[in-house]
């Protein structure tokens, strides 16, 4: 048995919690108990269905898991075992007028100004709006 927090081997039996086998290390004083991954044999199938090409909710509802598990196995797979490439030269962003105009529109009122125009009369039922 090998201590979770500093990796040592001088590990003994220090009781149970929650019915599972207590350890306490001798060099650094920390209590853990032994986990048990139930779930490894579902990742590894999980992880080799997403490298395929199949959609996270497609696998969630082939394992019977939610597919925000299904993420977040991948992400912590990807940081475990791969490291993040550092980007080569410059990184050029192209911003197109769209995005000015999107972002600088003052009024959220559609494709203009807000124009309303009440009827005259509402019992008749003819109802009239012009926009300048």
């Amino acid at each position: 048995m090998r201590c979770s927090k500093c990796g040592s081997e001088c590990c003994v039996k220090a009781g149970f919690n929650h019915n599972r086998q207590r350890y306490k290390c001798k060099e650094c004083k920390y209590q853990f108990t032994q986990i048990k991954d139930k779930n490894a044999t579902k990742r590894a199938f999980a992880l080799y269905l997403y490298v395929v090409g199949l959609s996270m909710n497609a696998i969630g509802r082939m394992l019977k898991v939610e597919p925000s598990t299904i993420l977040y196995w991948v992400r912590n797979f990807a940081l475990k075992n791969y490291e993040k490439p550092i980007p080569q030269g410059e990184v050029v962003i192209e911003l197109d007028e769209m995005w000015h105009f999107l972002c600088s529109k003052k009024t959220r009122f559609g494709s203009g100004r807000r124009t309303v125009e009440l009827p005259a009369s509402l019992l008749i039922g003819n109802a009239e709006a012009e926009a300048p």
